[in-house]
């Protein structure tokens, strides 16, 4: 078959019967604006449904996905109307978190993640950098895991000094306090093997990892899937 009969976008094989035609998932990434509306809300949605989940308030959710103030709340006022999002009020200011009862969730966290990257919480933009760090784990606030013993888990040889001003700096964008767990590779090891309930509560539970640089044989073992697409 010569270039020009061959679609571009499928692959053909001969079976007995004739030609079969394999279907291949696209790159490129869809323009989902033409769907629902406009960038600005393609954006807010996929940063609910692909990042850490925690209350965002309208500054923070404007300069994660590096839009205007007026337009993120038009398309916030929008979100909340249909029942994707709910609000409270800490300290005057509004906070905006997902809706898990939301009726479409599921749905949209599918094609979010399927129509390409996604927008991940700048919050945790350098936790990568952290001297020593092998993993590094969200649950508890930051999934709605409301019995995770830890809201931040940190595995490897770390220096207290530093990961004590990363977490202070979270805080201090957060305005609350946040729990955190470091722990050496060895004792994640020896946690792991002998099931322990502290990472047991964390794995069978919502989470979202943040690093990941660990063995093969260390890789966390979830009981049930971690924050994905669906469940984010």
């Amino acid at each position: 078959m010569s270039g020009s009969a061959r679609d571009a976008r499928h692959e053909y094989f001969t079976y007995p019967f004739g030609l079969r035609t394999v279907h291949q998932m696209s790159t490129k990434t869809f323009p989902l604006e033409k769907i629902f509306g406009s960038r600005t809300r393609v954006k807010i949605i996929t940063l609910f449904t692909t990042g850490v989940k925690r209350p965002y308030y309208v500054r923070e959710i404007a300069r994660n996905i590096d839009e205007r103030l007026n337009a993120v709340r038009r398309e916030l006022g929008i979100l909340q109307k249909i029942g994707m999002l709910t609000t409270h009020t800490n300290k005057r200011r509004k906070y905006y978190e997902l809706n898990p009862n939301f009726i479409l969730l599921s749905e949209l966290s599918g094609i979010m993640h399927k129509s390409g990257p996604g927008i991940e919480d700048t919050l945790f933009k350098n936790i990568e950098r952290l001297s020593g760090l092998k993993y590094a784990c969200a649950t508890g606030y930051f999934t709605g895991a409301a019995d995770a013993p830890t809201d931040l888990l940190f595995v490897g040889t770390l220096n207290e000094q530093q990961l004590a001003k990363a977490i202070k700096n979270v805080e201090e964008q957060l305005d609350r306090e946040i729990t955190y767990t470091p722990m050496t590779e060895n004792e994640f090891k020896y946690r792991s093997d002998f099931n322990d309930v502290f990472l047991r509560t964390i794995f069978s539970g919502p989470y979202k990892e943040l690093a990941n640089k660990l063995k093969p044989e260390l890789q966390p073992k979830p009981i049930t899937k971690k924050v994905t697409a669906a469940s984010s």
